[in-house]
């Protein structure tokens, strides 16, 4: 409220008088145990309920019964010295919603704000206090509940149902203070009494409950008012203990009234049911996760959403660094690996201990790191709404450079991306200079250069062991079916212009002359007999590595790299190896001590012609200590101070953008989703459909046939 909010609130209130006191309506049925329990609350909560001129009425609604008159004639007195408190009788049972209307007649008579207060509802010490301070926030404030353990949409959603009250406070002080809500929930509820007076109290056609608070809050709703949560405030509720013993048919007269409430306010259901996907509420969520469970564990995720059930360098960079992370994180992380089956179970995830995490699931996490920048606008809806930190692994920005990559709408998600990162990570400082030439990248962003483990121990692959030397004259050159590798061009020249040389293509999909002619893809491979292909596709990690070790010279021709595992791979073979010129590959020849055995060139002119007289292997021994484990180090530092500075407010921030864009693209295209029964089994189909096509195109036949069905459809 600003300066001048609060000279007019200062104005009005002093033109209705004294400020009104507090009412605290108390009803009671039967349940003597739960007098005591209430009453010690109060007593604590005394000084606090005397400054606020309160005043407590506990209303017995069984007036024939022995033992709650014996226990509120203890009881009622301990509040004397303290406070107001006396007990009305009821002459006969009314019922909740009747006797809540006496109290609502005597708050409006006295100009007093009311309290209801569930006899199992436990306050603690400030609640109160903060409840009012908050109602007075806004002169639209109508309602306000405190946030609670078992209240619906006042419950704090920590992950343990039987969490102790200082966790309650360490997710509420991550909260703002309050957040509008779309009603309220009747266990501990503060209403203004000029509400009260303008819209009247409970409609007694609810009978004996179930909705009445919720007509009251529509009723005043659609003047303006509103309902509130005080986050700060905190009321304990032991849930459904108050009516335990009424002769209230809670499958009866919830269905009934709810029928009544949803044709006087058909806004009703819409409203509520949003809220439930309001970036503020599922904020609170995803910030629950960021406090340790029962164990004193944090939940973190490995998004590999995107990887495949293949080999390249992209997958091995996640593997190698979730590997890492499972010997040097520590026991305060519990870590989950966010893909599909097929690649858990290709990629040997289990043998690493740890647990899948379906990637359209729900579970929320401390944190998620992706590696890989994102292609699919899904991912970015998929990990907002699950991660109070995110992290991304930007490995290069090939995509955006080749136009037969890149789009404006790929641009977009990946600024994006960047605009709300919680940690943007690179594997080179070379990529760092990239993308800060080719995006804006926030100035509070917390950014990391994190290379990959540069020990060469650790990328010596399995076929070294036992395998033959190498041949004299064979060159392996490496790479893929994407133009920036330049695969295809360096193997068919090479092979022209070193006929007495064996030239091993490895890395492409399949053999150019079983390629569908594609105006996109690479030069075919020439029909040479010195020149062999080898599909890298399921091969064995063994497979691939005898490939490296039969190789007298290798070749990584790539125009374009983030990093270049083929490139330590080759050096691990004790294998000479040729390069481009890049900048990333100047920063790893620097870190391992300026090897002699990386060479580099600029043309592939100029690699023929060096490779027409090939350097040797020259022994050396590369600087230790930096390997795979530092690269762990590093992102796991980088997270855990990612997490000292998460905010409720940032976490809505970026799951807002993520939702109006969504919101926005599907004005254009198919209906939103529903939440009636046929819409969600048809999502249930459609995720499995999802994953039996996954499964089908691992298959190189279908996946050719399917992509060749696809053009000749494109074209007609």
């Amino acid at each position: 409220m600003d300066q001048a909010e609060r000279s007019t609130q200062r104005a009005v209130d002093e033109e209705r008088g004294p400020r009104p006191r507090l009412l605290i309506a108390v009803s009671f049925y039967k349940n003597a145990q739960l007098v005591r329990p209430l009453f010690d609350a109060l007593v604590t909560c005394a000084d606090e309920i005397a400054a606020l001129r309160g005043e407590v009425v506990c209303y017995n609604d069984s007036p024939g019964h022995a033992l709650l008159a014996a226990s509120l004639a203890e009881h009622v007195p301990r509040a004397a010295p303290h406070f107001a408190c006396h007990v009305e009788v009821n002459p006969q049972n009314l019922g909740f919603v009747r006797t809540m209307n006496l109290a609502v007649a005597d708050a409006v008579a006295r100009r007093a704000d009311l309290l209801l207060l569930n006899s199992d509802a436990v306050p603690t010490p400030g609640a109160l206090t903060e409840m009012l301070a908050v109602a007075g926030l806004d002169h639209m404030i109508g309602f306000v509940n405190p946030r609670s353990n078992n209240a619906t949409l006042a419950t704090l959603p920590l992950r343990a149902p039987s969490a102790t009250l200082p966790e309650w406070r360490a997710l509420a002080a991550l909260l703002p203070r309050y957040s509008f809500v779309p009603t309220a929930v009747g266990f501990c509820l503060l209403v203004r009494w000029n509400i009260l007076a303008e819209f009247g109290g409970f409609d007694e056609v609810y009978g004996q409950g179930y909705n009445e608070e919720n007509d009251l809050v529509m009723r005043a709703a659609r003047c303006g008012y509103r309902a509130v949560l005080a986050n700060h405030a905190f009321v304990w509720h032991e849930g459904e203990s108050s009516f335990a013993t009424a002769e209230i048919n809670r499958d009866r007269w919830e269905p009934a009234n709810r029928a009544i409430l949803d044709a006087r306010y058909p806004e009703y259901s819409a409203v509520t049911h949003a809220h439930y996907h309001t970036p503020e509420t599922l904020a609170e969520h995803v910030l629950a996760a960021t406090l340790p469970d029962a164990d004193g564990k944090l939940d973190v995720a490995f998004d590999f959403s995107s990887f495949r059930a293949a080999h390249n360098g992209t997958f091995e960079a996640g593997r190698q660094l979730l590997q890492s992370a499972a010997e040097v994180w520590g026991d305060a992380v519990r870590l989950h690996v966010l893909c599909v089956p097929e690649v858990y179970d290709f990629h040997g995830y289990a043998a690493l201990g740890m647990p899948r995490a379906d990637p359209h699931g729900t579970t929320c996490f401390a944190a998620v790191f992706r590696v890989g920048q994102p292609y699919d606008w899904n991912v970015l809806e998929r990990l907002v709404a699950r991660a109070a930190v995110l992290g991304i692994y930007m490995l290069d920005t090939i995509s955006i450079d080749c136009p037969q990559l890149a789009s404006p709408l790929l641009y977009n998600i990946w600024q994006l991306t960047l605009d709300h990162a919680d940690l943007i990570a690179v594997q080179s400082a070379q990529t760092f200079g990239q993308l800060r030439r080719r995006f804006h990248i926030p100035p509070d962003a917390l950014t990391r250069v994190c290379p990959h483990g540069l020990d060469l121990d650790e990328y010596c692959l399995p076929g070294a062991t036992g395998a033959p030397p190498p041949a004299a004259g064979r060159i392996l050159v490496l790479g893929n079916h994407f133009h920036h590798k330049y695969l295809h061009p360096t193997a068919n020249a090479l092979a022209a212009s070193l006929p007495d040389r064996a030239i091993v293509a490895m890395g492409p999909n399949r053999d150019g002359a079983d390629r569908v002619a594609d105006p996109g893809a690479p030069v075919p491979f020439i029909d040479a007999p010195n020149l062999h292909i080898v599909e890298v596709g399921s091969r064995t990690d063994a497979e691939i590595g005898a490939e490296y070790h039969a190789a007298e010279t290798i070749v990584f021709p790539s125009h374009a790299e983030g990093f270049g595992f083929p490139l330590l791979h080759a050096l691990a073979a004790c294998r000479p190896v040729f390069v481009r010129r890049l900048p990333v590959f100047a920063e790893i020849r620097v870190a391992l001590g300026n090897t002699p055995n990386i060479h580099f060139y600029d043309t592939t002119d100029e690699l023929i012609a060096r490779l027409r007289d090939p350097p040797c292997w020259v022994p050396c021994a590369p600087p230790t200590g930096n390997g795979a484990a530092r690269a762990a180090r590093d992102i796991h530092d980088a997270l855990r101070l990612a997490l000292t500075r998460v905010s409720h407010a940032r976490i809505v921030r970026r799951i807002r953008a993520v939702q109006m864009v969504s919101a926005l693209a599907a004005q254009h295209g198919p209906p939103p989703p529903s939440d009636t029964k046929a819409a969600a089994a048809a999502r249930y189909v459609a995720l499995r459909v999802e994953r039996v096509m996954l499964r089908a195109l691992q298959s190189r036949a279908l996946y050719t046939a399917a992509r060749l069905a696809w053009r000749i459809a494109r074209r007609r």
